[in-house]
């Protein structure tokens, strides 16, 4: 009994227990309900929030999405206008440039008659009076001569029609070239002008370079007016340094800059209207940044100035055997039998004028045909032969030279001369064994040659 009694008390302990743990558990679920429940309507609640604010956005999203569209049209539609002006722009450039080519071309031929009748009227001056007028004369055609090339050469390379072609190429000689063009004009200006002798080969183009070359020396010899003009060259790590040193009237430093803009002229009483029209800088500007040439400048006011370029180097040149031949300051031949062929009537006139005032026979002709009928008849053969590069009936000088040549057992040495400036056709001269002399030629540059082929 005491047992039972025992076990029921042991039994109701466990119940009161059991119902105990089981309100606790019970307390537990419907607190963790209540609190699921309260989550629920708080995720709820999230939601639409969100759900507001993702609507706003896209709504925010969409508007600034076709706004951007829009602008993207509109600046498709500003670049669509731009490139079509630019196309505009480069044709009208374009066209200047071709205008500009066939005007120097027109002008060129009675201004090169011009100067040639002028050099055969020099000898034929007695008075000082009337040389000092033909003087004049020939500085004047010089003026405008310089400034049709440098209208042209800043016309085709601001149009970017100049191609440029890079081969190894020797100072050298080009020096020696400028050299003998540029003494007289520099004697006759009182100074004294050396080119020192390099050997070196840079990798450049020929013809782009050397006109950077006449542009530094010719300005060299115009803004010195005393002592002297010196053209040279030192070896860098990078390249060639050719610069050309004047011992002129200088430029300020705030200027050296600005004088390599077109038409820039340093502001000075001493520079008159014949220091040109501050175009020759800025071409070598041009070209400097065509070939990637370093420039070199530097000036003392009242001391002088030194211009010049960095060339990259080129490919030196395997040493060839010495072979006796030409012997140096060998002179020129007495007498040459030249062929002249040029359809203008004072180009090949006043070219004939010349030669013949310096001993040479000239033989003046229209075509290559009258040349040779004129030299069978005289019972000569020519020495040289100059043909203009453009003839009538679209016959171009060097098919020319070619038909005197075949009509006689040696052929003879030959240039072609023509105001054309492209270099394409240069380096095609140079193909074919031609010298190049470019119009209104350069009288001391023909002697020179003349001197050499002799």
């Amino acid at each position: 009994m005491n047992d039972l009694t025992s076990d029921m008390a042991s039994d109701r302990a466990e119940l009161q227990k059991l119902r105990k743990i089981n309100r606790v558990l019970m307390d537990r679920v419907e607190r963790d309900m209540d609190a699921q429940g309260g989550n629920s309507y708080a995720l709820f609640r999230t939601a639409i929030t969100l759900e507001t604010q993702v609507s706003e956005r896209t709504a925010e999203l969409t508007k600034l999405t076709h706004q951007l569209m829009h602008e993207v049209a509109q600046r498709r539609q500003v670049e669509k206008a731009l490139l079509g002006a630019k196309a505009e722009a480069d044709q009208a450039n374009l066209g200047k440039t071709k205008f500009l080519a066939a005007a120097s071309h027109d002008l060129s031929q009675p201004l090169n008659a011009a100067r040639l009748f002028l050099g055969a009227l020099c000898d034929e001056v007695a008075t000082d009076r009337a040389r000092e007028l033909a003087g004049r004369i020939d500085a004047a055609l010089d003026t405008v001569d310089e400034l049709l090339n440098a209208l042209l050469d800043i016309s085709r390379l601001d149009a970017g029609a100049w191609p440029v072609n890079l081969t190894d190429v020797e100072i050298g000689p080009m020096l020696a070239r400028l050299a003998d063009e540029y003494r007289p004009q520099a004697q006759a200006a009182g100074l004294d002008f050396r080119v020192v002798r390099s050997h070196a080969r840079v990798r450049t183009d020929r013809h782009l370079f050397e006109r950077v070359l006449r542009n530094l020396i010719s300005n060299a010899i115009r803004y010195s007016p005393r002592v002297r003009v010196l053209v040279g060259c030192r070896r860098r790590r990078e390249g060639l340094a050719i610069s050309v040193y004047d011992t002129g009237i200088g430029i300020e430093k705030e200027h050296l800059e600005a004088i390599f803009s077109a038409y820039y002229q340093v502001p000075s009483g001493k520079r008159g209207r014949s220091a040109g029209i501050g175009l020759g800088l800025s071409i070598v500007q041009r070209i400097s940044r065509l070939l990637s040439l370093e420039r070199l400048v530097h000036s003392v006011p009242g001391r002088g100035s030194l211009f010049g370029v960095v060339v990259p180097y080129g490919r030196p040149r395997r040493r060839a055997r010495a072979t006796a031949g030409r012997v140096a300051g060998k002179a020129a031949r007495p007498s040459l039998a030249i062929a002249v062929i040029d359809d203008d009537p004072g180009v090949r006139q006043g070219l004939a004028a010349t030669l013949a005032k310096w001993g040479h026979r000239p033989i003046a002709a229209a075509t290559a045909t009258d040349a040779v009928v004129q030299f069978i008849g005289a019972d000569l053969s020519p020495d040289f032969i100059i043909s203009d590069y453009h003839l009538a009936g679209g016959i171009k000088g060097d098919a020319a030279i070619e038909e005197v040549r075949r009509e006689f057992d040696r052929a003879p040495a030959a240039a072609i001369m023509t105001s054309d400036p492209d270099p394409r056709l240069h380096a095609a001269a140079r193909k074919k064994g031609l010298e190049f002399l470019a119009k209104p030629l350069s009288l001391p540059a023909l002697r020179a040659l003349l001197d050499r082929v002799g």
